[in-house]
C-alpha cells in the first residue's frame, strides 16, 4: 500500500498541470515531471536505508531513483504522446484503457525494482 500511496502523490498530486498538460510535446515538461517523481521516490528510499541502515546504503537509495527516473520517462514519453492522439481523436475509451496501462507499467517497474533491490 506505501508503494502505491507514493506513487500517487508523487505521479498526480506533484505533476503540475503544466507538466501534464506539456510533456507530451515538450521533453522539458517531461524531464521536470520524472525528476520531481523520482526525487520523491529517492526521499522515500532514503527513509528505507535510514530504517535499514545495517543492510542497505545511500547507493541502494540512489539507484532506486535512477532506475525509476529513466523507465519512469520513457514510458511517459511513449504514453503521453499516445494518450494525447487518442484524446485527440475522441477516442476515449481508447485513453482510459491507454491510462491505465501507463499506469500498470509504473506499477510493475516500482515493484520490481523493489524486489531487486531487497
Amino acid at each position: 500500500m506505501t508503494i502505491l500511496t507514493i506513487h500517487w502523490v508523487a505521479d498526480f498530486i506533484l505533476q503540475t498541470d503544466e507538466q501534464a498538460k506539456g510533456k507530451s510535446t515538450s521533453n522539458q515538461a517531461l524531464i521536470e515531471h520524472t525528476f520531481t517523481y523520482s526525487l520523491v521516490w529517492f526521499l522515500a528510499a532514503m527513509m528505507y536505508v535510514i530504517k535499514n541502515s545495517e543492510s542497505y546504503t545511500i547507493f541502494d537509495a540512489f539507484l532506486f531513483f535512477f532506475i525509476t527516473f529513466v523507465a519512469h520517462t520513457v514510458t511517459d514519453y511513449i504514453t503521453s504522446r499516445v494518450n494525447k492522439r487518442l484524446w485527440q481523436k475522441g477516442r476515449v475509451h481508447d485513453f482510459f484503457v491507454s491510462v491505465g496501462f501507463d499506469q500498470l507499467l509504473h506499477f510493475a517497474q516500482l515493484f520490481l525494482t523493489y524486489n531487486w533491490l531487497t
